[in-house]
């Protein structure tokens, strides 16, 4: 059991540093695949990005397996039992995930069929853009955890989300204009 400011605090557990650990090296993926996709798009399509992006692929599928273990560990945590505000964070948390994964499955779609749409290449864009701000949105929601997780200070919680917000809008505007 940790302390701070005089409160005992829930202790870390291994899952949730690992999760941490992970989400960590997703989110640079993410910034990095972005960044390679939005400003050099010849760089997005070599082999070197296809197999890149898988192991993006299976570093999620880990966060993803983290995820489930760390809620379930809250979720039935006698000592430290969640209030029904860490639940319905956990929730938003979850539902954010969820709405990212079917962007990224849109994403997906639009990048291997880029002609496959009537309305021309302005929905890939769009895709890209929504999928840019839904990111955006859950790293938001988690950054708390997140700082929590690798022990850094909480501090870094409005700085790193003001980050995160303007890189997804250059995203977006680098989508759109693409």
């Amino acid at each position: 059991m940790a302390e701070r400011n005089g409160r005992r605090t829930h202790p870390r557990t291994k899952s949730r540093h690992a999760n941490g650990v992970v989400t960590a090296v997703v989110v640079c993926f993410f910034l990095i695949h972005g960044l390679l996709g939005s400003f050099a798009p010849s760089v997005a399509y070599s082999q070197v990005m296809r197999v890149a992006v898988w192991i993006g692929v299976g570093l999620v599928a880990v966060h993803a397996m983290l995820c489930v273990v760390t809620s379930y560990e809250q979720l039935t945590d006698t000592e430290f039992p969640p209030s029904i505000n860490k639940k319905r964070h956990l929730v938003l948390k979850w539902v954010t995930g969820v709405l990212l994964a079917g962007a990224v499955a849109v994403h997906v779609v639009c990048m291997r069929n880029p002609g496959a749409f009537a309305a021309g290449p302005f929905v890939p864009r769009l895709a890209l853009a929504v999928l840019a701000a839904v990111l955006a949105w859950h790293i938001c929601v988690g950054m708390k955890s997140l700082l929590k997780d690798v022990g850094l200070s909480r501090s870094l919680r409005t700085p790193l989300r003001v980050a995160v917000c303007i890189l997804a809008a250059l995203f977006a505007y680098a989508a759109i204009l693409g």
